[in-house]
């Protein structure tokens, strides 16, 4: 066998073997007609019905649709955790993540992002009446405290914006209510929050809190669901009904319902151009 041959005969098994192992997550979709959701419970986003026993929230009403337009049952099949997603994606416990999650470099090495079905601001929250911040500049200082859960995403924020101030890492296992009652009672200086966070808590506590500067937030993050790093194919037929489902109207009519707090969700869009 000559050379070229032989290297073109290496490249064809290597390239349908890739292929097969690539369409294994896809071919026991079909084959069971079920898409198995990992998911995380956390309000508005996902949440178990005790009435009902069904599933609310806008993951919920966005994967119901997914499921529907693939022709797919769906099953939410297994809680799991952020930082243990990946682990279970490989072990094959669900077929993708089904609760949104901020779309990360570190996970990009191991795992696959869908589009995003929105994208989330986050803001630097302070003390109501506390005036010593005309702009997110002046945080920047040793006599500054920051709050935050250890190992947290305002965590390693601050130490990019913010490196001079100080930071005050909550055990990761803290009701996140406790980062902004540190805040509020003067503990700390600020903490970086979303809007519905905020807004949650500040429904409750009026007058306790404020965000610095609404029009500026720290970071926005595309929000997505997760896929095992083999399954292109499936990760593509889900991208396909999302991008429908923004074209047609679909996912806005559904972040509607849960716009309860202003700047929580920016939407995201498929981008494209009209010539005439």
């Amino acid at each position: 066998m000559n050379k070229l041959l032989s290297l073109t005969l290496c490249l064809t098994l290597s390239f349908f073997s890739g292929q097969a192992k690539a369409e294994s997550g896809i071919s026991r979709i079909i084959e069971t007609n079920t898409l198995r959701c990992g998911y995380v419970e956390y309000r508005p986003a996902l949440e178990k019905d005790m009435a009902t026993g069904g599933w609310i929230g806008f993951n919920a009403d966005v994967m119901k649709v997914v499921a529907d337009r693939l022709e797919l049952t769906l099953d939410f099949t297994v809680p799991t955790g952020w930082a243990t997603v990946v682990a279970d994606l490989k072990a094959k416990k669900f077929d993708m993540l089904c609760s949104g999650f901020w779309v990360h470099p570190n996970v990009g090495k191991f795992a696959l992002f869908s589009r995003p079905i929105m994208f989330q601001p986050v803001f630097v929250v302070v003390k109501e009446g506390d005036d010593r911040f005309k702009t997110q500049s002046a945080l920047n200082d040793p006599s500054i405290k920051m709050v935050a859960l250890d190992g947290d995403n305002p965590v390693n924020i601050a130490k990019v914006d913010f490196p001079q101030a100080q930071i005050m890492a909550l055990p990761n296992m803290t009701d996140f209510s406790q980062v902004l009652v540190n805040v509020a009672t003067g503990k700390a200086d600020f903490t970086i929050v979303d809007a519905y966070t905020f807004g949650a808590y500040n429904k409750s506590n009026p007058g306790k809190l404020k965000v610095l500067d609404a029009s500026h937030p720290v970071r926005i993050y595309p929000v997505s669901y997760v896929f095992g790093a083999e399954d292109v194919v499936f990760r593509d037929a889900v991208n396909a009904a999302l991008d429908e489902m923004i074209l047609d109207g679909t996912m806005n009519r559904i972040f509607d319902k849960y716009e309860e707090y202003p700047h929580a969700y920016y939407r995201a869009v498929v981008p494209y151009q009209n010539p005439y």
